[in-house]
């Protein structure tokens, strides 16, 4: 996983006088502080007025905290945003407007307190200081006592979250249906921001530079794509209901987002309250698809608290379950608690470390793996760095650090002779032939990715098509998977599990919580005699030890698995899985491969030596070019597939985020984490698009246990 570089800026906290404890009107207690910039004096001697940055790349602040001085040091955050970063809103006719506006307010920093033992900070200089940080065991929030207050003015230093509530806020909870007649729930976040965009813009900016923060300590860069307001109307229904929220918007954005931009996660803040507990919700494991989605409640006017649920949900999204007594924190909470807490966490547990690699090893996480074009980086380039740039081959950091022979590393070019630097397709300083194999199959659910002999740099990861028979007939491929009940059980139940006695799934239909089809409330609504197989899971043998809460039901040889946790709906059959020939299970249905997947002879339709690859799309075989497939010197890549019967879309397997923040209209935010240039395409603008594979959607009776790579299985907090 590529770890996102921050721009340095240097801020130094500076002394800032102290006053008695005062209370805001709500008894918040907080200290009057007034930080101090420390000017660095090379800067001011080299850099003439003019040519000031309006916010500098470093910066230094002293105030006493605690009745100490304390120096935080503060360097610029660097690519929080993508580039080409776009904003949405809609006119009064209600159509799109969507401009890349320029933003003069690059103010976000990341830093910590100078000779703290240990010490982290997220900071926003727009308007004076607002933000975290902490020193040691202590944390700290800070923002100006006036919005019109710059930074070295009277600020407000809080202990813990000044906005914080004693609640049981949590990722999920029972949800009612939304009252007809309420207004639109992005229109309330747009009101509650005076419908101002820059404040907006801030809040948002703020969001992203924490979950930056955050997610560094797992070498993950998340970046902004872009952010889109529905300020006249909401484009789904908004609902109380966090789990019929969520379904609308991933149904949205595979509809709309996803066919505007390339992204990776999408989430949804909105102002309207979820019913219960629930400030967010998401489903499980299915970053990289196409419900890698949130929803987020925007809880606190604190920003960094609804960004540590963004964050958490997020979390869920990669496959992290809700924390519980055996895991190890470094801190009072890790992101991945259960419930809301007065502290705002940074950091993840040793159960969502484990998490998190297991879902980064799966083949559902290649999108994650790609590093971003050079032209793709919102930075002056900086040779030296590490950082591939705009106008550079390559950077192996200073002329004492760098290792690779092929890149110069006083200009970061490629040396005398030599062609590339680095990539799959590069050895020796040379680009690899075409047609020689950069990414082998996995396994019978993969397909081999060839170098095209003009780029240094493996194509994209692709699949067999969905559908395709795999482990003997056993199961059919979903997105580079073979999902099997045999495979549930053992995951789910740990070696020696067997899959249990068909006359087992028979107790579906009795729609009690050991039998059942889908959930809708606290409802077990239970399953059709055809559907048996789409409901609970029912296994023989294994552990009875999980590590999850909940009870083990077993009768005769049958055994399933009943979470207490509401929000996971662990042990269900997973989506994908054989219910019966040429039928897999979606959405607890049991339904042909056909109308699942619209794949049935889709290999047939390709020319030359071609296979259909899992978005529909033809794929030469090892060693044939495209566009017909019948030239097998040099070239590989794919080129699409026309089946009129399904819409034009992009890929799934590229880096970006989008977050949708209904704030008051809906705002969506996208987040872009780490992306690899696409190879040099050689068939032209066939090799841009084509089309996507439209998969059914998942519900929350996705079974859980499918832990890397599981669908559609939802989390809430």
């Amino acid at each position: 996983m590529l770890q996102g570089l921050l721009l340095v800026a240097t801020c130094f906290l500076s002394s800032a006088s102290v006053t008695a404890l005062k209370d805001f009107s709500g008894g918040k207690k907080y200290e009057v502080v007034y930080p101090r910039r420390v000017h660095p004096l090379r800067e001011r001697e080299v850099k003439e007025p003019d040519q000031q940055e309006k916010f500098e790349t470093e910066l230094k602040y002293e105030m006493t905290v605690n009745g100490k001085i304390a120096v935080l040091y503060l360097k610029k955050s660097k690519n929080i945003r993508a580039p080409g970063y776009t904003e949405t809103h809609y006119n009064s006719f209600g159509k799109e407007v969507t401009a890349s506006p320029q933003i003069m307010d690059d103010c976000y920093y990341q830093g910590h307190i100078i000779n703290a033992n240990f010490s982290e900070a997220s900071i926003s200089t727009c308007r004076g200081l607002r933000g975290y940080f902490s020193q040691g065991e202590e944390r700290y929030f800070i923002k100006p006592l006036s919005p019109t207050n710059w930074d070295e003015q009277e600020h407000a230093l809080f202990m813990h979250d000044p906005e914080a509530k004693k609640t049981d806020a949590t990722c999920g909870a029972d949800d009612l249906l939304w009252a007809h007649g309420a207004p639109p729930a992005t229109s309330l976040v747009f009101n509650k921001y005076n419908r101002d965009p820059e404040e907006i813009r801030n809040r948002v900016f703020e969001m992203v530079n924490y979950i930056n923060m955050v997610y560094k300590k797992l070498d993950t860069h998340v970046v902004l794509v872009g952010m889109e307001v529905w300020n006249e109307e909401d484009k789904i229904e908004i609902s109380p209901n966090a789990s019929f929220t969520l379904n609308n918007f991933w149904k949205w954005r595979e509809s709309v987002l996803l066919r505007r931009r390339h992204h990776d996660i999408a989430q949804l803040i909105t102002a309207r309250g979820f019913s219960g507990t629930t400030v967010g919700l998401a489903f499980m494991s299915s970053m990289c698809t196409p419900y890698s989605v949130g929803v987020i409640q925007d809880h606190s006017d604190n920003a960094l608290s609804v960004a540590g649920t963004m964050a958490h949900e997020m979390g869920h999204n990669f496959g992290m379950f809700h924390d519980y007594y055996l895991c190890q924190c470094p801190e009072k909470i890790c992101v991945m608690e259960e419930a809301l807490s007065i502290d705002t966490p940074t950091d993840f547990s040793s159960c969502s470390r484990v998490s998190f690699a297991q879902f980064s090893e799966g083949k559902l996480s290649d999108c994650l793996f790609n590093a971003p074009l050079p032209a793709d980086v919102l930075s002056t380039p900086l040779c030296g760095n590490q950082l591939v740039e705009a106008e550079e081959d390559c950077d192996c950091g200073t002329s004492e650090e760098c290792t690779n022979i092929c890149c110069n590393a006083e200009t970061c070019t490629v040396k005398a002779g030599s062609m590339c630097a680095s990539g799959e397709c590069c050895e020796g300083c040379q680009i690899k032939k075409g047609g020689t194999v950069c990414r082998p199959a996995k396994d019978e659910c993969d397909l081999p990715e060839m170098c095209d002999g003009q780029s240094a740099l493996c194509p994209d990861d692709r699949f067999q098509v969905n559908g395709f028979p795999c482990q003997n007939g056993k199961g059919y491929c979903l997105m580079g998977l073979c999902p099997t009940l045999q495979a549930q059980c053992s995951e789910l139940w740990g070696p020696g599990a067997e899959v249990a006695d068909m006359s087992c799934y028979s107790k579906n239909t009795n729609g009690l919580r050991y039998g059942y089809c889908r959930k809708v409330g606290d409802t077990h609504v239970p399953c059709k005699a055809n559907d048996v197989m789409c409901g609970k899971l029912f296994c023989q043998g294994g552990s009875d030890n999980l590590h999850q809460k909940g009870s083990v039901i077993t009768f005769l040889t049958c055994k399933a698995f009943h979470s207490e946790d509401k929000s996971q709906e662990i042990g269900m059959v997973a989506n994908g899985t054989k219910c019966g020939d040429k039928k897999v299970c979606i959405e607890a249905e049991c339904v042909d491969i056909e109308k699942a997947y619209k794949s049935t002879n889709c290999s047939s339709r390709c020319e030359g030596h071609a296979v259909c690859d899992h978005e529909l799309q033809c794929q030469c075989k090892e060693g044939w070019a495209p566009p017909l497939c019948r030239d097998s010197s040099v070239v590989f890549c794919s080129f699409p597939l026309d089946l009129p019967s399904l819409g034009t879309g992009q890929h799934l397997l590229l880096p970006v985020l989008w977050i949708l923040v209904t704030l008051t209209g809906g705002e969506s935010l996208s987040l872009r984490g780490p992306q690899s240039p696409l190879p040099t395409a050689v068939c032209g603008a066939s090799c841009n698009s084509g089309s996507q594979l439209r998969t059914q959607g998942l519900s929350g009776q996705t079974s859980a246990f499918f832990l890397k790579h599981k669908w559609g299985n939802k989390e809430d907090r």
